[in-house]
């Protein structure tokens, strides 16, 4: 059954969340929180969430570090940022911390559904673009940091096979048919891949991938 995390104070909202989630799944189960402290609480009882919606803005969040809280707490749960805001530095700022997505409350229901099936795929859904998928638009390689190439080499031969599938563009459920392990031990490796390179998400993993490759095809 999947688990969804709704945390937000406004009580419309939260409604609003909830019938996103029911349309992606009508069995789903949603459980909800009005402030940080709630979320954490429910987070540390409870280790089986499939994913959390985060109000950026209710009471306790103090900016990030409600976010980044979080992905201490549970650094294998995706959670994504819902807000009212979304200027280029907010979104960027809250992928950084670890997000797997950022929605706009601008967004209409069907748009917010999309998001959540992408994220629950493990797509990272953003305002400007319908995703960044793993394997999906390359950023400029000016914005993703050279200490993560020297690390790859710290890769288990597993997490390795991981992250060149991610390369691939292959989604959590994909990955776990050809490696023949469960969903959640994939989601287990992505997380070790990512503490282990030090980047925030699969796409500035992927990146760290392509540049390393193309600085041995250079001989570099």
């Amino acid at each position: 059954m999947l688990r969804v995390l709704i945390a937000d104070d406004h009580p419309l909202f939260r409604e609003a969340l909830q019938g996103a989630v029911l349309a992606v799944r009508a069995d789903a189960l949603v459980v909800e929180a009005a402030n940080l402290p709630g979320v954490l609480d429910l987070v540390r009882d409870e280790d089986d969430f499939d994913l959390a919606l985060l109000d950026l803005r209710m009471p306790g969040m103090d900016g990030l570090a409600g976010l980044i809280a979080l992905r201490k707490a549970r650094p294998e749960l995706p959670v994504v940022i819902v807000s009212g805001l979304a200027d280029e530095d907010t979104v960027a700022r809250c992928l950084s911390c670890g997000a797997a997505g950022y929605i706009p409350k601008s967004l209409g229901r069907e748009r917010i559904r999309q998001a959540i099936e992408l994220v629950l795929a493990g797509g990272i859904f953003t305002p400007d673009r319908a995703h960044v998928a793993a394997a999906a638009n390359p950023v400029p390689k000016g914005r993703v940091s050279g200490e993560p190439f020297a690390k790859i080499g710290t890769l288990t031969p597993q997490q390795m096979r991981v992250l060149e599938l991610l390369g691939e563009g292959r989604l959590n459920k994909e990955i776990g048919h050809i490696l023949s392990v469960s969903e959640t031990t994939v989601k287990a490796h992505v997380s070790a891949v990512l503490h282990k390179l030090g980047v925030a998400s699969r796409t500035q993993a992927v990146l760290a991938l392509r540049r390393m490759k193309e600085l041995h095809d250079r001989g570099e």
